[in-house]
Formats: structure tokens, C-alpha cells, sequence
């Protein structure tokens, strides 16, 4: 006949199965408040909000793609100096940085494209 574990040994064991669950709750709290972090992150929370074949889309394909779209229509070329073009003077520096930040995304992209 087999041995029945005494109430001290039954009672040091369930004591550590509560030890082990408790550390593996501690373990996944805390791997979803990082990963809550990280779905709370601007970035995250804008490609949440719009479709996901947008969302995959790195800056510089939306740059290409508006390349492209701008050489079919050229309308929306014309369209768009013409809103810019009434812009006031203290808005030049806003479309001075846009011009560099739309000529770094070309040429980075470029960069990515020749590698």
C-alpha cells in the first residue's frame, strides 16, 4: 500500500502551486502593460483607425503613390499650387519644410530601393 503525503507536505505544495500561478500572473501583467504601451503609442493608435492596406503602407510608398497619381491628373498638381500659392509669407517656412521632408522621403527611398 502506497504512503498518504501528510497534511504538511499536501500544504507546502499547495503553497507553492499558489506561489508559481501568483508569479506567472505577475509575468503576464506585465507583459500586457508592455504591450499596452506600445497600442497606446501615437503611431499605433493612427494605423489602428485607418484600413489595413493603408496602414501597412510605409511614408515613402504614399509618397510614390501620390507621384503617381499626380503624373495621371495632373489637375491635382495644378490644384495644389494654386491652394499654396495664396498661402500668406509667414507660411513660407511651412512650405520650405514640406519641400525638404518630401525630397528626404524620395531620396531615402531611392536609397532603400538601390539596396
Amino acid at each position: 500500500m502506497a504512503k498518504k503525503p501528510s497534511a504538511a507536505k499536501l500544504r507546502e505544495v499547495r503553497i507553492e502551486l499558489l506561489r508559481a500561478r501568483a508569479a506567472l500572473e505577475r509575468q503576464t501583467l506585465g507583459t500586457s502593460v508592455r504591450h499596452l504601451g506600445q497600442d497606446l503609442k501615437p503611431s499605433a493608435l493612427l494605423r489602428s483607425l485607418l484600413p489595413g492596406s493603408v496602414s501597412r503602407k510605409r511614408p515613402a510608398d504614399w509618397l510614390f503613390q501620390g507621384l503617381s497619381l499626380m503624373r495621371r491628373y495632373p489637375f491635382i498638381v495644378s490644384t495644389a499650387s494654386a491652394l499654396l500659392s495664396g498661402v500668406r509669407k509667414r507660411h513660407r517656412l511651412l512650405r520650405l519644410g514640406a519641400g525638404l521632408l518630401l525630397s528626404w522621403q524620395v531620396a531615402r527611398s531611392m536609397g532603400d530601393r538601390r539596396s
